[in-house]
């Protein structure tokens, strides 16, 4: 069964900065595959991000994006699968909209362990917004609408979301640089190698 490892945050945390190095590490290559954020696709249908349809479809496109790549690997592959946000990722999307959690459970017809059990780890990287404001990002240098403000609200839900799953590590900014931040977050990963 292969290991999957959320990486979740808000705006600005560095999920796809750090993807990115690790892909561009050779030491690191043969070691994870690395499913990208499904928001992308899922817009592409032309549901709008504020219709509740939008967010049951993200956890639908992810729980397919990663039950396939599960079922396609060769059963003795030990690669990292790092997922770019998870399912419940959605639940803090959800709530910015003011609806309730437990709206967003019936609607999508899952609970929160049933989330909590596709995933052997989250890492929350937390925003740049919340301890490191002058390395946040907005439009038109970033694609991320969201002001500071919002991406801390946000990332504040994504703990809500997450905080209860066993292997939750939660990484902030505050006395870090984002050299030191990454490397927490790979030496949280490479636990999850040695144990495979």
């Amino acid at each position: 069964m292969p290991i999957f490892i959320v990486l979740t945050g808000g705006p600005g945390g560095g999920k796809t900065t750090l993807i990115n190095e690790l892909r561009a590490d050779p030491a690191w290559q043969k070691h994870i595959l690395a499913l990208p954020e499904a928001t992308s696709v899922v817009g592409q249908l032309g549901i709008a991000p504020w219709q509740r349809l939008f967010e049951r479809l993200m956890v639908e496109m992810r729980c397919a994006l990663e039950d396939t790549l599960a079922r396609v690997l060769e059963p003795g592959d030990r690669r990292i699968i790092l997922c770019h946000r998870g399912t419940l990722d959605s639940l803090a999307f959800w709530l910015e909209h003011g609806w309730t959690e437990d709206e967003f459970y019936s609607y999508t017809c899952t609970t929160r362990d049933e989330h909590y059990r596709r995933y052997a780890a989250v890492i929350h990287l937390v925003t740049a917004a919340d301890g490191a404001i002058a390395h946040y990002a907005r439009w038109p240098q970033a694609h991320r609408p969201e002001q500071p403000e919002e991406a801390v609200r946000l990332d504040q839900r994504l703990e809500h979301a997450w905080g209860g799953h066993l292997h939750y590590r939660r990484i902030g900014n505050v006395g870090k640089n984002w050299p030191d931040k990454a490397c927490e977050a790979k030496a949280i990963i490479r636990t999850y190698l040695e144990e495979g």
